[in-house]
């Protein structure tokens, strides 16, 4: 029987991860939610999993007492760390920011797998999370659909063919916009994404083009590639999700309609593949498939990353980017700051030496003490 604990089970990712994983024939062990008591409880209901986690404290009381009868645990948040220690086939990590760093390691080592969604911990886990992983025995699968796109294009592949890894971005709700025209733009402004049904700050870093930037990081360490060789490229089709160059100049990539159901599919039957009810593709309809640089602003956004890498303030770009998400949705950021916003934290930033989960939290820590 597989197994599988569910991290953000309410959420956008989470919500199609469930219904993924009761298809492809799971036993869910844990689902773990925050504050969406009603659709918590509905999926314990239907799935009667052995545990139930719940962040939110008024969320976990209302939840405790209607599963009462139904023989589940549900657990506060105080006992995560048991949760992410219980040993499954698979653990999905949907857990938005850096709330999911403690969980993704506390995972490696109790799951065989890990689909992660969490690009946060991914980036400030680093070189760390990846060494622990593979000592462990626990596989990393990307759900994002550009690096679970390259996985699939890496099969069978020698990695010293790799010549670039291309990601592509549909430029979010601002693509085409010069930057003298988003002045006035708002947070919900923001969320009205063309292609993708994401969460709130992932369709904000989408509108910001500080989700490339983040999966360029993302992909140099998932993939062991120096990120000189990792580019980004607007395709407002979202049709093809990323593509690799090899030394021949041949070109691989990944096709499909623009919907997170794929690659959630494929991380949880790895490397076998499900039926996914996922429309198919009408060439004929869709003529052309578009490409272009990204603008001005875009590219000094997504050029973040090449200097966060090379002065190892990857983690400091990393929660920078979350804070100034968090200050923009406040009012207290307009779009046009946030660049500012997080080339001021990079400059005041040390360079980072990370030898411990305690290293990373120490950082994160002491950047959020300097902005409160």
């Amino acid at each position: 029987m597989k197994t599988i604990a569910i991290w953000g089970s309410t959420g956008v990712i989470g919500t199609k991860a469930f219904k993924i994983a009761m298809d492809s024939g799971y036993k869910i062990s844990a689902l773990i939610g925050n504050k969406n008591h009603r659709l918590l409880i509905e999926q314990a209901k239907l799935a009667r999993p052995e545990y139930v986690g719940v962040a939110d404290k008024n969320a976990y009381e209302i939840v405790k007492d209607i599963l009462l009868a139904d023989e589940i645990e549900v657990v506060t948040a105080n006992e995560f760390e048991n949760l992410a220690q219980l040993d499954v086939t698979c653990s999905v990590m949907a857990i938005a920011g850096h709330a999911s760093l403690h969980p993704t390691f506390s995972c490696i080592g109790h799951a065989q797998r890990l689909a992660i969604a969490s690009k946060e911990a991914i980036i400030s886990g680093g070189k760390l999370l990846q060494n622990l992983a593979k000592k462990q025995n626990t596989e990393l699968i990307p759900i994002d659909s550009e690096h679970n796109s390259i996985l699939q294009c890496l099969l069978g592949e020698n990695k010293t063919s790799i010549k670039e890894l291309i990601l592509t971005a549909s430029g979010g709700a601002f693509a085409d916009l010069d930057e003298l025209e988003l002045q006035n733009v708002t947070w919900k402004d923001a969320l009205k994404h063309p292609n993708w049904n994401m969460g709130i700050k992932n369709t904000i870093d989408s509108a910001t083009l500080f989700n490339k930037a983040l999966e360029l990081i993302e992909a140099s360490y998932l993939f062991d590639c120096d990120i000189a060789k990792i580019k980004a490229v607007i395709h407002p089709n979202s049709i093809i999700h990323a593509i690799v160059k090899f030394i021949d100049n041949s070109y691989k990539s990944l096709m499909s309609f623009p919907d997170m159901k794929l690659p959630i599919s494929y991380a949880l039957n790895y490397p076998n593949r499900n039926e996914c009810d996922l429309p198919e593709l009408n060439f004929e309809q869709i003529g052309n498939l578009n490409f272009k640089k990204p603008k001005e602003w875009q590219k000094r956004n997504i050029d973040l990353a090449y200097q966060a890498m090379k002065e190892k303030k990857v983690i400091a770009f990393n929660i920078a980017n979350e804070l100034a998400v968090l200050q923009f949705i406040k009012g207290k950021l307009q779009f046009n700051e946030i660049y500012k916003y997080i080339v001021n934290i990079l400059a005041h930033s040390q360079k980072e030496n990370v030898n411990s989960f305690e290293d990373i939290q120490t950082i994160v820590q002491s950047i959020k003490r300097e902005e409160e």
